[in-house]
């Protein structure tokens, strides 16, 4: 057992903060996993859009990322933990966001295919292993720390791993089986969605200039579809549209980095002062709540959005129709009269 003094180690009471975000992320990784369950029961087809069941495998990988931190701020367990514990632990926590930077590189790869070079029957026979060898790659890649270093043990004062080995050997390991891999995963994501994006927003506006404009106002119900598309309101809103779905799937390959970033930086200082300390122990606690956001704003859930708006605007409409008949009751008018003070006055 550490000291007294020692109970929640150089984070005092921020400890407890970053337990409580770590019980928040897993209930939201929870939230996600059951809403991916229940979402393909209803509709089976949404198992098989790669981005969608990935966000699921992604919630599972934020799960063992944030019950592996829950040990590490409880100081009094990881004071008690043997050396092989104590890796293990440290190998869980660094395959898990390994892992989600290869589920998001996943989503490269079929944007890629798809899309830009448009081999989808490639892309129809690997997409089911995504999940697989994503995980299967993170727990390999990073394996070397359950016996790369001479000897692992817990800091209590400082609540962290404390690692007896040459610093520059400590630091160029890490890079090697971990940090290149995250940030060349996540760069690759990125370029890949920056480059669909303005592949479809060119076909989308070459298709446009084949298309004759009409006589009169291109805006009017009454044309085809293909005037109608022609619209600018529309042509705008197809654009946001292009643009949203992008940024909604490139917001993954940015969640690691917002959240690890802090780490990397803490540990390359010889001296890291207070606040970046704390920082890049909370912030990554975030993970699991940040994920669920974006979970349910992925382009799958648009339909859903769509009905439920659809469904509370007729509710809104009927109640407020039903408020507007309620406060014009007491004001109806007789039949053969224009308003009450002049039929009033015709029959005095």
């Amino acid at each position: 057992m550490p000291p007294h003094e020692y109970s929640h180690g150089i984070l005092g009471h921020w400890a407890v903060v970053g337990h409580g975000f770590n019980i928040a992320s897993i209930a939201s990784s929870g939230v996600v996993i059951v809403a991916f369950v229940c979402a393909c029961i209803q509709t089976p087809r949404l198992y098989w859009r790669p981005s969608f069941r990935i966000s699921a495998t992604v919630a599972a990988c934020d799960a063992i990322y944030s019950a592996s931190q829950l040990c590490v701020f409880n100081n009094a367990y990881m004071s008690s933990l043997s050396e092989m514990n104590l890796r293990v632990i440290h190998w869980l926590m660094s395959a898990s966001i390994l892992s989600f930077a290869f589920l998001c590189s996943c989503v490269g790869i079929h944007l890629l295919l798809v899309v830009l070079t448009k081999n989808k029957s490639i892309a129809d026979r690997i997409h089911p292993w995504y999940e697989v060898a994503s995980i299967l790659l993170g727990f390999l890649i990073t394996h070397p720390f359950l016996y790369l270093y001479e000897h692992v043990e817990w800091a209590p004062d400082a609540q962290v791993f404390h690692i007896y080995d040459d610093p520059s050997y400590y630091r160029l390991s890490s890079w090697l089986t971990m940090w290149a891999w995250l940030f060349a995963a996540c760069f690759f994501l990125m370029v890949v969605g920056i480059l669909t994006f303005l592949k479809m927003l060119c076909v989308f506006k070459g298709y446009l200039t084949l298309q004759s404009s009409p006589d009169g106002d291109v805006c009017d119900n009454g044309l085809n579809k293909d005037a109608r598309m022609n619209c600018p309101h529309n042509i705008r809103q197809r654009e946001q549209n292009l643009f949203s779905v992008t940024m909604r799937i490139l917001i993954y390959s940015l969640v690691p980095i917002a959240t690890q970033l802090w780490v990397l930086v803490a540990n390359m200082l010889i001296n890291c002062p207070m606040w970046l300390y704390v920082m890049a122990n909370i912030i990554p606690a975030t993970q699991g709540m940040i994920n669920l956001i974006i979970f349910f704003s992925l382009p799958a859930w648009d339909n859903y959005r769509r009905t439920l708006a659809a469904h509370c605007s007729r509710i809104y409409a009927n109640n407020f129709n039903n408020t507007k008949g309620d406060e014009l009751q007491p004001f109806a008018i007789e039949e053969g009269s224009l308003c009450p003070s002049i039929n009033s006055q015709k029959h005095a």
